[in-house]
């Protein structure tokens, strides 16, 4: 078992028993309903742009220059292909619970599981790399996450789109994929890279990065409190004689991340010098992440079955204890 394997294990063992709080909290009624949806804004919005900027601080160098390249496309790759399998398998099955299945299958939980247990265990530079994952999860996430949860929201009775009803359609797609180039997040990793590629990294005070870094050190622990908030509120009753859940599981976290392995492993071949380790750990860490949380405030966003996302999520962060390791010791043997 690879060192970072083992490092993974413990960290997310640690993530897990930082989601006790937020389940204390949350049966006890100590804590408004809307605790976790106000502290989740604080994370996405203030703490995690702290921690994408602070990545960037680094001297400019063209290996990590390409690295940052292969993460992108890469990104893009695992996205199509979560997708392309999301769109195929769940073809079939009634609307609303359709919806749910294909955003929870393709988009991972990045921000509040991946970049704090990659910020754990590897380097500064491997969190700069997931950084730019997450700008592609990001932009999918609020150009074809939106798509899936608005879709069929503008048929009319006779079950046909109006010129007016596609605009409008149109008009909210831009506006969100707007959204996704103006998010917090996005802007300080364009920011950040702007002082990687000069070298003006000094001339920040430290009164600043300073600040910035306790910003930092709050992502993980209160990224987990939110998913402990949600998993008490759950109700996971008849949820495990859902024939779809079995599915679901087995693309998130296997049959789809494998095929994601396989791709990094075949990258390597064709280029053992221009793939760094880190880029496809990062890659494939954050492909197996398990379902994002974003998927269960689309479905409240959207009106579609919330809690049927809460569900699948849950679910999915207690499974990815056991299948994130597995993965990450498969991409590193004979590597």
């Amino acid at each position: 078992m690879t060192q970072i394997a083992l490092s993974l294990i413990y960290q997310v063992a640690i993530l897990f028993l930082m989601m006790v709080p937020g389940i204390i909290l949350k049966k006890l009624n100590l804590v408004p309903n809307d605790f976790g949806k106000g502290l989740s804004g604080f994370v996405l919005y203030a703490a995690q742009p702290a921690l994408v900027f602070l990545a960037y601080l680094q001297p400019y160098s063209a290996h990590v220059l390409a690295g940052i390249g292969w993460v992108f496309f890469f990104s893009i790759l695992a996205h199509a292909i979560f997708a392309v399998g999301a769109f195929l398998i769940f073809r079939r099955i009634e609307s609303d619970k359709q919806k749910i299945l294909r955003m929870v299958t393709i988009f991972s939980n990045a921000a509040f599981m991946g970049i704090p247990l990659i910020g754990a265990i590897m380097d500064q530079t491997a969190l700069l790399y997931a950084t730019i994952y997450n700008i592609t999860f990001n932009l999918v996430l609020w150009s074809l996450g939106v798509y899936i949860c608005t879709h069929d929201h503008d048929i009319n009775k006779d079950g046909v789109q109006t010129e007016e009803e596609k605009s409008s359609l149109k008009r909210s797609a831009l506006k969100s994929l707007g959204f996704a180039f103006l998010h917090p997040v996005t802007i300080a990793a364009l920011l950040g890279l702007v002082f990687f590629f000069l070298p003006i990294e000094h001339a920040i005070p430290s009164l600043i990065t300073d600040a910035f870094g306790m910003l930092k050190a709050t992502v993980a622990p209160l990224s987990m409190v939110v998913i402990g908030l949600r998993l008490a509120s759950t109700d996971f009753k008849g949820l495990f004689r859902d024939k779809h859940l079995y599915l679901f599981l087995a693309l998130r976290h296997l049959l789809l991340p494998g095929i994601v392995l396989l791709l990094l492993r075949l990258g390597n071949l064709l280029f053992p010098d221009g793939i760094d380790l880190a880029v496809m750990q990062v890659v494939l860490i954050l492909a197996a992440a398990p379902a994002a949380s974003s998927s269960t405030m689309f479905a409240e966003r959207y009106d579609c079955d919330a809690a049927y996302a809460g569900k699948l999520v849950t679910v999915s962060t207690a499974l990815s204890i056991l299948t994130m390791p597995l993965l990450l010791i498969l991409l590193g043997i004979g590597l």
